[in-house]
């Protein structure tokens, strides 16, 4: 039972990894160290990067996790550059799924537009699934068609959330999630920055959950004298494809915008290459229609019109919640930590 991780012995750890795997040649340390960040959770460490960890060690690490996810105090996100041979473990939280859920909710609405009797396509939106065999975006739109006589699968979108981590390290992954499926036509990246990096109190003594905690996501959350969370930004970067796959390294307006919903809103530029990137799924979705079922009518689908609409002031209600949901969590880690 994978509990048994939270004060391993090696021999213990040893034992538990060879029973996952069958196997004696691997590297014992490396697992531990990163079963061990992920069984006993630190709220000022959200993500953590191993570096020169074999494929073994990887596929290791992703068995134990996915047979024994009910036993983990949050199951977590991972993705492994294997050229690189870099290991990045992220915790789940609700300021990540806020946005996604929030942006798949009107994805959706807009999807289902697509859905009739003589349309071959289907599509999908996924949060926090795998995209390919390392990968695991905060949220991607597939598209699958499959007829007696053509087969395609494709990724339309990929979303990404940074919170309370680097930035460096979810853009190296983005680029990767791009590598494996170039063809993919938009990518959304979310930043949400805190006004400085959490850190919890330093004496282990108790506090009462008695004080004025805020009531709006632009508020710190203070308790007992100390913040446990005072977001500084939401900020929105948006890639479309060209001719070539998307390259978030290239600066070209015509394929590549910024927005900030927070602290102070200016999203034009950001929601104008959403709805780009809408006409693009659109018109993909379309092609593959034809191509899957040729002589289906796709005029009606091809002069649909788009619009996006968000509600960013919805967003902001769910980013609220979700600033309280850290602060509370961050709150009773360091309550229950060891003195």
């Amino acid at each position: 039972m994978l509990s048994a991780v939270r004060s391993p012995t090696s021999a213990g750890l040893a034992d538990i990894i060879r029973q996952a795997t069958n196997l004696d040649t691997i590297d014992f340390g490396q697992c531990g160290d990163v079963l061990n960040f992920i069984m006993e959770p630190n709220p000022e460490e959200e993500y953590a990067e191993f570096l020169d960890v074999d494929h073994q060690v990887y596929s290791t690490v992703s068995h134990i996790i996915d047979s024994n996810w009910l036993w983990l105090p949050t199951r977590p996100r991972w993705s492994y550059f294997r050229d690189n041979r870099i290991l990045l473990i992220e915790r789940r939280s609700p300021i990540h799924e806020a946005s996604f859920e929030h942006l798949s909710l009107m994805f959706n609405l807009f999807l289902h537009g697509f859905i009739h009797d003589d349309n071959p396509v289907l599509t999908t939106i996924s949060m926090n699934s795998q995209l390919s065999a390392s990968a695991i975006p905060d949220m991607a739109i597939r598209m699958d068609a499959v007829t007696e006589n053509y087969q395609s699968y494709g990724v339309l979108v990929i979303g990404e959330c940074a919170f309370a981590q680097d930035t460096d390290s979810v853009l190296r992954r983005i680029k990767y999630e791009i590598a494996g499926d170039p063809e993919v036509l938009m990518v959304i990246l979310v930043v949400i920055d805190e006004y400085q990096p959490y850190r919890s109190p330093e004496l282990s003594s108790f506090y009462s959950l008695q004080g004025d905690a805020a009531r709006s996501h632009d508020q710190p959350i203070v308790i007992a004298g100390h913040t446990w969370c005072h977001l500084a930004s939401v900020r929105f970067h948006v890639w479309v494809r060209g001719n070539e796959p998307i390259n978030i390294d290239v600066d070209n307006s015509e394929l590549q915008a910024c927005g900030t919903l927070f602290p102070n809103r200016d999203m034009d530029a950001a929601d104008t290459m959403i709805e780009k990137g809408m006409v693009m799924m659109r018109d993909r979705i379309a092609t593959i229609c034809q191509k899957a079922a040729p002589g289906t009518d796709i005029a009606a689908l091809q002069d649909s019109a788009i619009a996006f609409r968000p509600d960013w002031n919805h967003l902001l209600i769910r980013l609220k919640f979700g600033v309280w949901d850290i602060a509370y969590h961050r709150y009773r880690s360091w309550y229950n930590s060891p003195s």
